[in-house]
């Protein structure tokens, strides 16, 4: 199996709480509360929906046996009763500090195993528990009809390994998010969110930059929702209408079927968190959860956001290129590991040109979904006309820049210059997916889904480095020099990307989770898709005030050529919650396993650098 090389983009894993199986919509930022620890990329067993309206789940009612944080830091003062004259019998024992007698005090014996559903799940702020802007004791806005919420998060990432210079401070963010929700009856809601973005490192790189404060600040705005919601126009009929994000698929994270959003792979911690897009959505619920169709229309294709180690990978002339044929394919190996370090002056400059789709209607996405439930079992079936989110290289044009035999050097050191050239293939995939939990497994969480993905046929032409070109087959004994090198990249067969994962509570206080995925997100192609296994789980303390948690990937030696072997991502993180505040601290790593520079998953150069993180996360 050969991936895309100049677009390898497993840059991290994080898992996030995966989505139900009818859109909700979006719920605003996350709760960072002391009665569950969340982090922005939590993990999550995917559950059975109930209903396309169901709202989110409520707060778990306290075991009075369990160890607590009260039990460390003593309970809060504000919390206890006010005096009113002696309301304690004469010698009563006031000290109400549960003890820890045993281990399964810590872990939990296994008597209240509620299943995996329940565990690691990524809260929302009910409306009920919301500050209100704007309230009023009646007028327009009201807290029946107004709600919002806000969060800040800073964030430091260090990277660690796999740099030149370990030790750099690669990422340092600092997020607003302000999210709104107008519901001024039942018929009408209107959405919004507005995310203002500063990065720590400058752009400042000559003198009159620093005249610039938009170069020395670097700054953007994101936005997660902008639409407004026309509800139950008729029986069960609801329309949204403008930017918002609906996640289909009953995976954690690796979701086949999950193809209307893109992706957002330059956030390490939050990869493949979808990205908004401007779209108009139809539910249509008959039967509420026993029978649901959804359908959606987006005008504008909107691509991934890419890594920047995704362009570092696409200017290395030794990437792995996606021909599908392994003779095209040994080809430009002969070229990488021979010809080119035999001849340093032919190693090119490479720059990479994306040919974004024309912005015409029958360049929409158009996507349609239908849903049941069948006892403790949701399933549903659905189909997607769109493209690809990641570009996929059709054309690399070589010249020669500097003469090879001039005196003096060029002053970047390239003599040749390699022009590569993507587009967003045309795709439509067909879907199914499940999910339910086994009662007499002690709930354990089950899912599934996969699709069929029918591409058009593409084609990848490299014009070699040399005007009177090369020969790629010297091993045949005959001088054949070839001007390029042109073959199938992706074919016309049906290929079938899937995802299949259970989860289990042991006790009260350790969550363990696995998939296996047949495709990984960047792979597209009957001719490149591999076998992955993804494993982890959470130690839970204290009421998840204080969860350590591991998760981790492997990539088969089967995926990779002959001799590369396997690689692999561990990501362990600590999550803190202090008691009695909106606060959370997360503290975790992105390991990449394997050898650097291999043709593998995880050691190719374009999966950039093993990162430390911190990250602070406060809400109001």
């Amino acid at each position: 199996m050969t991936t895309t090389g100049f677009l390898l983009l497993a840059s991290s894993l994080s898992f996030g709480a995966p989505a139900p199986s009818a859109s909700r919509g979006y719920e605003g930022p996350v709760v960072i509360g002391s009665a569950e620890v969340v982090s922005s990329a939590a993990t999550s067993a995917p559950t059975a929906a109930a209903s396309s309206d169901a709202t989110p789940q409520a707060e778990a009612t306290e075991d009075p046996d369990e160890l607590s944080l009260d039990d460390v830091f003593g309970p809060d003062p504000s919390d206890e009763p006010a005096a009113e004259g002696s309301s304690s019998a004469p010698g009563a024992d006031n000290n109400s500090e549960t003890s820890v007698d045993s281990i399964d005090d810590v872990f939990g014996d296994g008597s209240e195993s509620e299943g995996g559903s329940e565990i690691g799940e990524i809260g929302t702020l009910g409306d009920d528990t919301l500050p209100v802007a704007g309230v009023a004791s009646g007028g327009l806005f009201t807290p029946d009809t107004l709600t919002f919420r806000a969060r800040i998060l800073s964030s430091l990432y260090y990277d660690i390994a796999r740099t030149e210079k370990p030790g750099t401070l690669g990422r340092n963010e600092n997020r607003l998010e302000f999210y709104f929700s107008y519901t001024p009856n039942k018929h009408i809601q209107i959405v919004g969110d507005i995310e203002p973005v500063f990065m720590g490192s400058s752009q400042a790189k000559e003198l009159d930059d620093l005249a610039s404060m938009s170069m020395l600040n670097r700054f953007h705005m994101e936005s997660r929702a902008a639409y407004v919601a026309l509800n139950e126009l008729a029986k069960g009929l609801d329309v949204k209408i403008g930017r918002q994000i609906v996640v289909w698929g009953t995976a954690d994270k690796f979701s086949p079927t999950n193809n209307i959003n893109p992706d957002d792979l330059e956030d390490r911690p939050l990869f493949t968190e979808p990205i908004a897009n401007q779209m108009l959505v139809v539910d249509y619920a008959p039967l509420r959860d026993r029978l649901w169709f959804q359908a959606v229309y987006v005008p504008l294709f909107f691509p991934a956001l890419l890594p920047p180690s995704v362009a570092a990978g696409l200017r290395d002339p030794y990437a792995e290129v996606p021909f599908a044929d392994p003779a095209d394919s040994g080809k430009i190996y002969y070229l990488q590991d021979t010809f080119i370090p035999q001849n340093p002056k032919l190693l090119p400059k490479v720059l990479g040109h994306v040919r974004m789709p024309d912005r015409t209607l029958a360049n929409g996405q158009a996507a349609i979904k239908m849903g049941t439930r069948l006892g403790d079992i949701d399933l549903s079936a659905s189909y997607y006309y769109g493209r690809h989110d990641i570009p996929l290289p059709v054309e690399v044009e070589s010249s020669v820049i500097h003469a090879l035999n001039a005196e003096d050097e060029p002053e970047d050191g390239y003599y040749i210059q390699s022009d590569a050239y993507l587009i967003y293939p045309k795709m439509q995939v067909i879907g199914l997916d499940f999910t339910t939990q086994v009662p007499w497994l002690g709930n354990m969480g089950l899912w599934g889904e996969a699709g069929l993905f029918i591409p058009q046929e593409e084609r990848l032409r490299i014009e070699m480095p040399l005007p009177f070109g090369v020969d790629v087959t010297p091993e045949d004994g005959i001088a054949n020099p070839e001007m390029e090198v042109e073959g199938i990249t992706v074919r016309k067969t049906p290929f079938v990307k899937l995802t299949a994962g259970a989860d289990y509570t042991i006790g009260k206080h350790v969550y363990v989770q696995a998939q296996y995925l047949r495709g990984f997100i960047d792979e597209f192609g009957a001719d490149h898709v591999g076998n992955y296994l993804l494993a982890g789980g959470d130690v839970i303390f204290f009421g998840r005030h204080l969860i350590f948690r591991t998760f981790g990937l492997i990539d088969f030696a089967s995926n990779n050529p002959e001799g590369e072997g396997m690689s692999g991502v561990i990501a362990p993180a600590i999550l803190f919650a202090p008691p009695r505040g909106f606060l959370n601290f997360e503290v975790g790593s992105f390991a990449f396993l394997g050898r650097e520079g291999a043709r593998t998953k995880f050691g190719a150069r374009a999966v950039g650098t093993s990162i430390a993180y911190l990250k602070v996360i406060g809400t109001f």
